[in-house]
């Protein structure tokens, strides 16, 4: 049983949103369980689908592995987001692996994967959600890759931190850009000083500004 504080997060995030019987709903609110990860684990997909995760608190990112052994990453989790932790986001003969490495100490509130099959089977609802977050980080995951072949690294770094907030500041280092990237440290890094030379970027006491 979860205490009541994450009772709340469970029924605002996933019960409040579908039509499930009382039975159902108990169910979820008893077979549902709390996991603990501490920052810099990371938790590999390979196994199958282990369930339904809801994000209590902390942060994580989502990540896939090129050829040549680098993590890009394609989507970010905080707190109240939800996702499917499964091996593969998949259509058809297309299948992309994504595993999930914490960035901050993080707690999820897990509906194990016997209880969600289930109440996928049972409600069409729960399995139109459950494809429309397989779909999304799928579309992420090529959309990612797509760039990463096809986009200049400068426009790439540009993107990352308009999409991390760095017009207010981003504490950031270059090995993590890097490792967001896919790209290598010496090339991150060189960008980013051209780019404060053009004054596009200010780089102060490990905090990047983007102007």
């Amino acid at each position: 049983m979860l205490q009541n504080e994450l009772e709340n997060v469970l029924i605002e995030r996933f019960l409040s949103k579908f039509s499930l019987s009382g039975e159902d709903e108990r169910a979820v609110l008893e077979g549902a369980v709390l996991k603990s990860f501490k920052k810099d684990e990371t938790i590999y997909t390979k196994d199958g689908c282990q369930g339904y995760a809801i994000l209590a608190c902390g942060r994580m990112r989502g990540f896939v592995s090129t050829s040549n052994f680098k993590e890009i990453t394609v989507f970010s989790l905080s707190r109240g987001d939800s996702c499917m932790l499964c091996a593969f986001c998949s259509f058809g003969a297309l299948q992309v692996e994504i595993n999930l490495q914490i960035e901050e100490d993080t707690q999820m509130i897990l509906i194990p994967k016997k209880l969600f099959k289930r109440l996928r089977e049972s409600y069409p609802q729960v399995a139109n959600h459950a494809l429309e977050l397989v779909a999304g980080r799928f579309s992420a995951a090529i959309n990612v890759m797509e760039q990463a072949l096809f986009m200049p690294l400068a426009q790439r770094i540009i993107n990352f931190l308009e999409q991390n907030g760095a017009c207010r500041g981003l504490k950031i280092t270059h090995e993590q850009i890097a490792n967001h990237l896919g790209s290598a440290r010496e090339a991150v890094s060189r960008v980013l000083k051209e780019m404060q030379k053009q004054g596009r970027i200010e780089q102060k006491r490990g905090v990047v500004t983007l102007k």
